[in-house]
């Protein structure tokens, strides 16, 4: 009689889950990340209700992203060197400082522009410094062979909270002001506050160092130089990041004008360009596997521009509302995926410089594209700019996907793309 055959069990989807404190985290890491979002949502229409000005609100982006342009490098150094648990924490209480400050000065009457830029960049160093460190502990937490799982669930996380964060700021505005929405929020971000302490994670793993500061962060530079497709990838993020990044959003009051909806409409608009970014999420990580493909980094970036144009020409709210989902979507689909072929392709040793220099490339270059979206949406308007911007972003893509003909290489044969150990194995260096 002839044995049966053995049964495998059933892969799970997303198996990051699996592991109880990568749980915790994540519930966490929603709420801090929610109240990111409910902050971004108030100061946005603060400021556009006391500037009417474009400008203002690119202003707004280039004041919130510019500690990344400066700092990227360095704080990924400062996650391969210290406890990420306390880097996590003064994230956190900088995220609280700035929440307070925006109610305070509200409430007072005293809230001006130049606060205003304090406090974005207040809350851009928070930022700055919870992105390296949060990934090496998520690292640590999950382990290599549930890596892309956990990327990937981090990265619906964001958009998640786009979506929940608007709709709790759009309410408390119009329940309580928003000088008293600014201060609730401050109570959102406490759970993630007091939980990371209690992790049995450091993340840094380089320890103390005798080079000089540079020579450390260059580290990361050398080994990011060796692979020409994580190069191709990166530059894919940076033209996306430094032409635009996430500047139409700070528009999106002027869009609200123009499509003739309130502010629940316009808290709307930002709720739905979430939604698509958890539902792609989803069909990523839930069709992904664990291969990593550099093609859908390109194929996604490119997609994304092409619907910006067709936004930036909508005049229909319910259009606008779709194509603002398929904007989310498309978007978490080439971040979530770039991300995880860095992350990792890296050495455990220069992890966190790695995902500095593609903090920069991803976040350190919106401070640019804000600059760039509010000089010109003052000067030919917000859906001119924007249709202008991602036509520039699209040619890009396409220029690097002929030029780096691998990308499509690996896809026809169907590969994952390889980690950094196994590049250096292969050259036999």
């Amino acid at each position: 009689m002839e044995n049966p055959a053995p049964t495998h069990p059933k892969p799970h989807r997303f198996p990051a889950l699996t592991v109880p404190h990568f749980r915790l985290y994540a519930a966490t890491a929603l709420l801090s990340m929610a109240a990111d979002n409910i902050e971004h949502v108030i100061a946005y229409w603060v400021i556009w209700q006391l500037t009417h000005s474009p400008f203002w609100l690119g202003y707004a982006v280039v004041a919130h992203w510019l500690p990344f342009t400066l700092f990227s490098f360095y704080s990924g150094s400062l996650a391969d060197r210290l406890d990420c648990r306390w880097l996590i924490q003064i994230s956190q209480s900088l995220f609280i400082v700035s929440s307070f400050g925006w109610g305070f000065l509200y409430l007072t009457g005293q809230l001006q522009i130049w606060h205003m830029a304090v406090l974005l960049v207040i809350h851009g160093i928070a930022g700055l410094i919870f992105s390296p460190s949060s990934m090496l502990i998520i690292h640590e937490m999950v382990g290599a062979d549930k890596l892309i799982s956990a990327v990937s669930l981090n990265a619906i996380l964001r958009p998640l909270s786009a979506t929940i964060g608007p709709a709790i700021g759009g309410l408390l505005m119009g329940m309580v002001g928003p000088g008293w929405g600014f201060i609730a929020n401050i109570l959102i971000y406490l759970p993630m506050s007091v939980s990371i302490m209690f992790y049995p994670y450091r993340g840094a793993t380089a320890g103390k160092r005798s080079e000089s500061e540079w020579s450390f962060i260059l580290e990361g530079f050398q080994v990011v130089r060796q692979n020409p497709m994580i190069v191709a990838l990166l530059v894919v993020v940076a033209a996306s990041s430094l032409l635009l990044g996430n500047a139409f959003q700070a528009l999106l009051p002027a869009f609200a004008q123009q499509l003739g909806v309130s502010s629940t409409g316009y808290s709307i608009l930002l709720s739905a360009n979430g939604l698509g970014a958890i539902l792609g999420g989803f069909l990523l990580g839930w069709a992904g596997g664990t291969k990593l493909r550099p093609v859908m980094v390109t194929a996604g970036a490119l997609a994304w521009s092409l619907l910006l144009m067709f936004f930036a020409v909508s005049t229909i709210y319910s259009i606008s509302l779709i194509l603002l989902c398929m904007l989310g979507a498309m978007q978490i689909t080439f971040v979530s995926m770039s991300q995880s072929i860095v992350q990792a392709w890296a050495p455990q040793a220069v992890r966190g410089r790695v995902i500095g220099v593609y903090n920069f490339a991803a976040q350190g270059l919106r401070a640019p594209s804000g600059l760039f979206m509010g000089t010109l949406a003052t000067i030919i308007g917000p859906a001119t700019a924007l249709l202008f911007l991602a036509g520039i972003i699209g040619l890009v893509i396409l220029g690097v996907s002929a030029a780096i003909r691998s990308l499509w290489e690996l896809e026809m044969r169907k590969e994952s793309f390889p980690s950094a150990e196994a590049t250096v194995a292969v050259s036999g260096s």
